[in-house]
């Protein structure tokens, strides 16, 4: 088992695809296929189970990719350690990021910085993203993590992190657990969802207005612990991506169907002023938010795909 094998086999579980993890690698699919099996064998297990729609992960294959992205992430700090990296870094990090990502991307960078910038002091506001994005042009904040960077905030420089898709979250029984659902067969279900000046709830009505649907919004709130409350209580549905809901998925206490025809996308990006230079506790953080996310989409905590990769 390599590092590079251990690599190889997050983009299979990001892509559920031999082929498309192979054209993601820019390696041949026999040669990626051959790595999997030599990785299975030095394992003596079963990782994934194949398919005429691609792969699915064993039970054990889905230890691995838990296990594997902390390998490579010790494998990091390990190389930062051995320059000095960390030590020679210290400064404090002003970072806005939207509500609905801040927990999970948050735990994951201050354990990352404990271990490998200690001496780097991040503080991390979490806002709804119309906040966060004036906060960041107010200069209130060093950088943000937001989606829609590209065609909202011509001013600042961004590097693209996620691509997420939205889904049909209902409560548990109600409806089905898997697979995708129509835009159009949304129809007359009662609906919780952000106000209508949201980004989010803005890239629904685009769609609903492009396939010519009526949605049926019964409740709106900002407050996405309200809105999961409607959806668990059975009062309502909602469409949203599903990052903030995985745990609550895995538990079974919310379904969720992947919205298709059309699909519903959004990119976040990490942005920072154009006009402003960063400083080198500024750069350590940039470095560190792009890797992280990166292990994260490649672990499963993240739902979604880096941008500009296939679903």
């Amino acid at each position: 088992m390599t590092p590079r094998q251990l690599a190889q086999f997050l983009a299979v579980c990001r892509h559920g695809s031999m082929s498309a993890a192979a054209r993601d690698l820019h390696i041949a699919q026999p040669a990626l296929s051959k790595q999997m099996t030599m990785l299975e064998h030095s394992l003596d297990t079963q990782l994934f189970k194949r398919h005429s729609r691609g792969v699915s992960l064993t039970n054990a294959g889905a230890l691995l990719r838990i296990e594997a992205a902390e390998i490579i992430r010790k494998i990091d700090t390990l190389k930062d350690n051995l320059h000095g990296k960390g030590a020679l870094v210290s400064g404090e990090v002003n970072i806005a990021i939207i509500t609905s990502l801040a927990p999970t991307i948050g735990v994951e960078l201050y354990k990352r910085l404990e271990k490998d910038f200690p001496s780097i002091k991040l503080n991390i506001v979490a806002m709804p993203s119309d906040l966060v994005s004036t906060t960041l042009s107010q200069q209130e904040v060093d950088m943000a993590i937001l989606p829609n960077a590209a065609t909202d905030l011509p001013n600042v420089q961004s590097i693209p992190l996620l691509e997420e898709d939205f889904f049909l979250i209902a409560q548990p029984g109600t409806e089905p657990s898997t697979g995708t659902i129509a835009f159009s067969d949304i129809g007359a279900r009662p609906l919780a969802l952000p106000r209508a000046d949201h980004d989010m709830r803005r890239r629904i009505e685009e769609v609903a207005r492009s396939t010519g649907a009526t949605l049926n919004v019964r409740y709106e709130s900002e407050n996405i612990t309200l809105l999961g409350a409607l959806i668990e209580s059975g009062l309502a549905c909602s469409i949203q991506p599903v990052s903030y809901w995985l745990r609550h998925i895995s538990e079974g206490k919310l379904a969720a169907r992947r919205i298709a025809s059309p699909p519903i996308i959004r990119v976040h990006s990490l942005c920072w002023p154009a006009d402003i230079a960063l400083s080198p506790a500024d750069e350590a953080v940039r470095e560190i938010i792009v890797a992280e996310v990166g292990l994260m989409i490649a672990s499963g905590k993240l739902s979604g795909r880096p941008p500009g990769k296939a679903g």
